[in-house]
């Protein structure tokens, strides 16, 4: 049996839904490594990935792991699924795609059943809260004809965050149904393309550690204020208003604000206070963007929404080195909690000329810079 699941694995068919994922892959690999033949079509780096086979009621149940990092993105990723990961950089998840040869709505494939070990340690299996669905009724095995084609089978997608629970610097394996598949994200290995590396994906600017605010009750009166306009926060901020710029966006009912301030040299006498300014000092002068996100009653809000725009070029996120947090997690907000402020630095990607035009958007909407 097994050797029949291992013959199988290596057709490499219906692996991914090609509405939102990486790419479909299709066709006999012969006697290619199926993961070397996955990361070649795909773009990903080896030790990304991971494909894992077991039977389930006599049907052959696939299922495609790969982990979440920058580099997953210097790859053949969809817009669609970039956005979908974007904000799961850096909290030790994956994206998990079961898949079958045959069509069906349902199947029987449990995320709930899969539990992870690291290497030397006992196994334990992920709580309810730890899985994200990216197919609606992933959780409930509902599956989903692949777009390719009926004859490409179906499937489903979700994301396992694994965060605190995981230190994935170490080895560690993902077990399903008996079968076992194995992580060692330190492994680096350049996806095969035939003579052409892909490469690394490398982070767009050195790391910048700072002391989160503890106290933001100020950030939160001057975001509460009743008159939000870039105007009235330029002049409670003693700012010059061409770095100041505001947004408030109504996302399904709720109101959003967003307070921008550029970091640029008459910040230092601002009335920011010299904590915050002294914060900033390694930032100001540089073209980054400072944010304050709040919503009275909650709202959406993740920062990896943002993007970059100049002459006709969109410039999206993929490294957690292009923010500063200011307030603890703001890389992993999905949300800001009514009265909440959540704060961080925008960092111009290397490829912005920080002395020409450019605008920050933050999904449809976004503030212009001189």
């Amino acid at each position: 049996m097994r050797g029949r699941r291992v013959k199988r694995i290596d057709r490499v068919r219906r692996i991914l839904l090609v509405s939102s994922v990486l790419l479909l892959v299709v066709g006999t690999v012969g006697r290619a490594d199926p993961r070397e033949r996955f990361a070649q079509e795909t773009g990903l780096d080896l030790d990304l990935i991971g494909l894992l086979q077991t039977e389930v009621g006599g049907i052959d149940l696939t299922l495609t792991f790969v982990f979440i990092n920058e580099r997953t993105f210097d790859s053949k990723i969809s817009a669609a699924l970039r956005s979908a990961l974007l904000p799961y950089i850096g909290r030790n998840a994956l994206y998990v795609n079961p898949s079958v040869e045959e069509v069906m709505e349902r199947f029987g494939f449990s995320p709930y059943e899969l539990s992870v070990r690291a290497i030397g340690e006992s196994a334990f299996t992920p709580g309810v809260d730890a899985w994200v669905e990216i197919t609606r009724g992933f959780t409930m095995g509902r599956f989903e004809v692949n777009p390719a084609g009926p004859d490409q089978g179906s499937g489903s997608e979700g994301i396992l965050v694994l965060g605190d629970s995981m230190d994935s610097s170490r080895p560690f394996e993902l077990i399903y149904r008996g079968e076992a598949v194995r992580f060692d994200i330190n492994s680096y290995t350049v996806a095969p393309t035939g003579g052409a590396s892909t490469g690394s994906a490398t982070t767009s600017h050195e790391p910048i550690a700072v002391t989160p605010l503890e106290q933001v009750d100020t950030l939160q009166e001057i975001l509460m204020h009743e008159e939000f306009s870039a105007a009235s926060m330029a002049a409670l901020l003693e700012i010059d208003p061409a770095w100041v710029r505001t947004l408030s966006l109504d996302l399904r009912g709720e109101e959003l604000r967003m307070l921008f301030v550029r970091l640029e040299d008459p910040v230092r006498e601002s009335a920011l206070g010299p904590e915050l300014v002294e914060t900033l000092d390694p930032m100001i002068g540089t073209g980054a963007v400072m944010v304050w996100a709040f919503s009275a009653e909650g709202a959406a809000f993740s920062p990896w929404n943002f993007f970059i725009k100049q002459g006709g070029t969109n410039y999206v996120f993929f490294s957690s080195a292009s923010f500063v947090e200011l307030t603890e997690g703001f890389l992993r907000v999905e949300r800001v909690n009514a009265g909440e402020v959540a704060a961080g630095v925008i960092r111009l990607p290397k490829s912005v000329d920080k002395s020409a035009p450019f605008s920050v958007y933050f999904g449809t909407s976004g503030v212009d810079y001189p």
